[in-house]
């Protein structure tokens, strides 16, 4: 207990003498500019390192993308990299804790991983940890599909088709013939293009041309290759 106390009686005094003493001399005594040394190399240094490191569990959790997980509130933001000097890529942190790397790209901003690598090639430093690349990316898929899964439950995709009426070829043609409406089969399926006819990108001919019929294969390529939106 008396080191324990020592120590933190100690503190205080070794705080306020390498934290502001010590600058505010290094610049005076060198170069006469006391204030400068008192504010900038002692105060306003303390401010942003301690305010750099709080980051790492306030800014690193709130700003950027959720990149390998959601499980956790852990987020990777190269502005959060910048501010914390190279703790920004948080989420892969939190994800793999052992792999030395916060950024796993070369060219994203981590001084630390940089550092540590180059004390590796210079053999001051061994048995780097890194996960495989294969584990990595099924991190990063899952995630991505998980998060992809519930953009789309937001999204209106129409009716459940297990819901919808069951028309045979003959309703169909019905529709067209006795209704003057629209209607052609796409994939199984009855749809209603009436109102549509004259804002076809290949022209109305086409959609009429195909009323009461199977128009599967023209839909699919044979006629044209329909992109996903269409």
């Amino acid at each position: 207990m008396g080191l324990s106390f020592d120590f933190i009686c100690f503190f205080p005094d070794a705080a306020i003498g390498m934290g502001a003493l010590l600058p505010t001399l290094v610049c005076g005594l060198l170069w006469g500019d006391y204030s400068g040394g008192y504010f900038w190399a002692g105060l306003a240094r303390l401010f942003f390192v301690h305010h750099s490191t709080f980051c790492v569990n306030s800014l690193a959790h709130w700003a950027g993308d959720q990149t390998f997980s959601d499980g956790h509130t852990a987020r990777n933001s190269i502005i959060t990299a910048v501010v914390t000097l190279g703790e920004g890529y948080h989420n892969f942190h939190h994800e793999f804790p052992n792999d030395y790397r916060n950024g796993i790209e070369w060219y994203q901003y981590d001084p630390t991983k940089w550092l540590i690598f180059t004390l590796s090639a210079l053999g001051l430093a061994e048995d780097l940890t890194e996960f495989p690349k294969d584990a990595i990316e099924k991190c990063r898929v899952e995630t991505l599909a998980r998060s992809a899964h519930a953009q789309a439950a937001k999204l209106d995709w129409g009716a459940d088709p297990e819901e919808l009426p069951d028309w045979n070829m003959d309703r169909v043609r019905t529709e067209c013939k006795e209704h003057g409406r629209s209607v052609l089969v796409i994939g199984g399926y009855a749809v209603d293009a009436t109102g549509f006819e004259e804002q076809h990108p290949g022209g109305s001919d086409f959609i009429k041309g195909y009323c009461g019929r199977d128009a599967t294969r023209a839909f699919a390529g044979d006629v044209h290759r329909h992109n996903d939106a269409a």
